[in-house]
């Protein structure tokens, strides 16, 4: 039985996937299905939400908005594209058929592209609204297995889902045509990013809590010490004044500065260590010029976190701590790779 089990999966998932590769080849050899698609993709990118850049003339753009229309297990395809396309630029929204007809045809504005999800053609709700939708001079595009239904009679352009039964035992339940409805519609995402040239800055403007968004937008001056918390040392300081400074201090690092801020030097803890093996009990006659690094790694404020991390990492001695210098030389914080891990910064993609 388990075995049975097991090869019915299989071959649901087989069936799913060749459902699939349906687009791939209408792509590659229907001239009817790459022009629908091609139309279908203008009409998307001139939803397009105006840059971030170009909010000052945003409330003088007029831009549209394109709606998906479906009931059923569609309608929660639909919305699952409508919350993709949000994320990469694309004024979307959901439009349930028979809110529609109870006040939410309020929210499309003529001239608005319409999405209408119908597997068979024949959504009765969405016949419904098809006349309403069209006198409010909207473009229309079925996205159905049925090019001879109904409602892809009533539209502008027809974007052919893959006429092949259900993975189901029972042939009813639409499991495969909610996963080649949601494949075509990911397609259509993609192609709009290529058309608009969507690049990741502007993928991370949407994404500003994501990894995506630390990676692009978080900068040093936002985790590292400073102002009053800095770790300072003053030039001349005794070997005994800096590890007091450094307990009070418990960064593992001190800045080596003049009355200006200044930086001279830096002090980590393996700089402590040495300078004790090297110099034994003499070491508390040292001043912290005597052991500290006058030649330290720094960095300028505004450089991206990931790439201090990056640096910071990609050494043969990894740095627990790093010195931020303005161009003037004034020590202005100190960057803690605990700090960056904490932030959830990473190097990878």
């Amino acid at each position: 039985m388990e075995r049975d089990i097991l090869s019915s999966a299989s071959q649901r998932a087989l069936h799913m996937s060749r459902a699939i590769e349906h687009f791939h080849v209408q792509l590659q050899s229907s001239e009817h299905f790459q022009d629908s698609f091609v139309r279908t993709l203008e009409l998307l990118c001139r939803c397009r939400i105006p840059e971030t850049s170009s909010t000052q003339n945003a409330s003088r753009v007029s831009y549209q908005t394109l709606h998906f229309a479906a009931v059923g297990k569609s309608g929660g395809v639909a919305q699952v594209l409508v919350s993709m396309l949000a994320s990469v630029g694309i004024n979307a929204r959901f439009l349930h058929p028979t809110e529609a007809l109870h006040g939410d045809l309020g929210s499309v504005v003529g001239g608005d592209p319409v999405l209408l999800v119908s597997n068979n053609g024949r959504s009765a709700e969405l016949l419904a609204v098809v006349p309403l939708l069209r006198e409010r001079g909207c473009s229309l595009v079925a996205v159905t297995a049925r090019p001879d239904s109904p409602l892809a009679q009533a539209c502008d352009v027809t974007l052919q889902l893959p006429a092949q039964g259900e993975a189901c035992p029972l042939n009813q339940a639409p499991l495969t045509s909610t996963v080649t409805t949601l494949a075509l519609g990911q397609l259509l995402v993609a192609a709009s990013m290529e058309q608009r040239l969507f690049d990741l800055a502007s993928y991370a403007r949407n994404h500003p809590g994501g990894a995506i968004g630390k990676r692009i937008f978080v900068r040093v001056d936002d985790l590292m010490v400073c102002g009053q918390f800095l770790p300072r040392i003053p030039i001349g300081a005794t070997f005994k004044e800096v590890i007091s400074r450094m307990t009070e201090c418990a960064l593992g690092a001190l800045l080596v500065v003049d009355d200006s801020d200044k930086m001279f030097g830096f002090v980590a803890e393996r700089d402590l260590r040495a300078a004790m093996e090297l110099r034994g009990p003499k070491v508390f006659e040292c001043t912290v010029e005597d052991f500290m690094n006058a030649n330290p790694v720094t960095l300028l404020p505004g450089t991206l976190a990931v790439e201090a991390l990056q640096l910071m990492e990609n050494r043969p001695r990894p740095l627990n701590a790093i010195p931020i210098v303005d161009s003037n030389g004034k020590a202005v914080g100190l960057l803690r790779l605990h700090d960056l891990v904490s932030a959830g910064i990473t190097t990878s993609s």
